[in-house]
């Protein structure tokens, strides 16, 4: 088992290039592929956007990366004390009703970038949200095909 930790500051200012340095070393590491280590790196971009915009709201606040390689699989873990959400929750149906003429920009990161890991969970653990993120590791590293290719019977 490979490991490593982040721990960055939200205070507002960007977190995006520190989260991204980490998640592409750790998929590097794990030997993803190109294509997979996207994926990963945009759903830890989503996430920890959402944490610091959303969450914190401007305020000081920590968000914790934490990663492995184990069993086949690179892990991430973020981890933060903002109050309580799971982004599994969150509906963007709302927004894709409207036309596209007059639609909002914003607010389909979430569902791009859970839907296109392996795993997703969420749990809200001693006062922190806990998301966990897993790629499965093949052989090649590309032949991944996400939740939602699991969800529409896609490999």
């Amino acid at each position: 088992m490979a490991g490593c930790r982040l721990k960055v500051d939200g205070s507002g200012a960007s977190i995006a290039g520190p989260v991204a340095d980490f998640v592409g070393a750790l998929a590097e590491r794990a030997g993803l592929g190109r294509r997979p280590a996207y994926w990963l790196r945009l759903a830890a971009d989503e996430i920890t956007t959402n944490i610091v915009q959303h969450g914190y709201r401007g305020r000081c606040g920590v968000v914790d990366l934490e990663g492995g390689i184990e069993a086949g699989a690179l892990w991430l873990r973020i981890e933060d004390d903002a109050p309580a959400f799971d982004p599994r929750r969150y509906d963007p149906a709302p927004r894709l009703a409207v036309p596209l003429s007059v639609r909002e920009q914003g607010g389909y990161g979430l569902m791009l970038a859970i839907g296109k890991v392996d795993e997703f969970s969420y749990q809200y653990v001693g006062g922190r949200n806990r998301n966990t993120l897993i790629m499965r590791l093949t052989g090649s590293g590309e032949a991944h095909g996400g939740v939602d290719a699991e969800r529409a019977g896609g490999v």
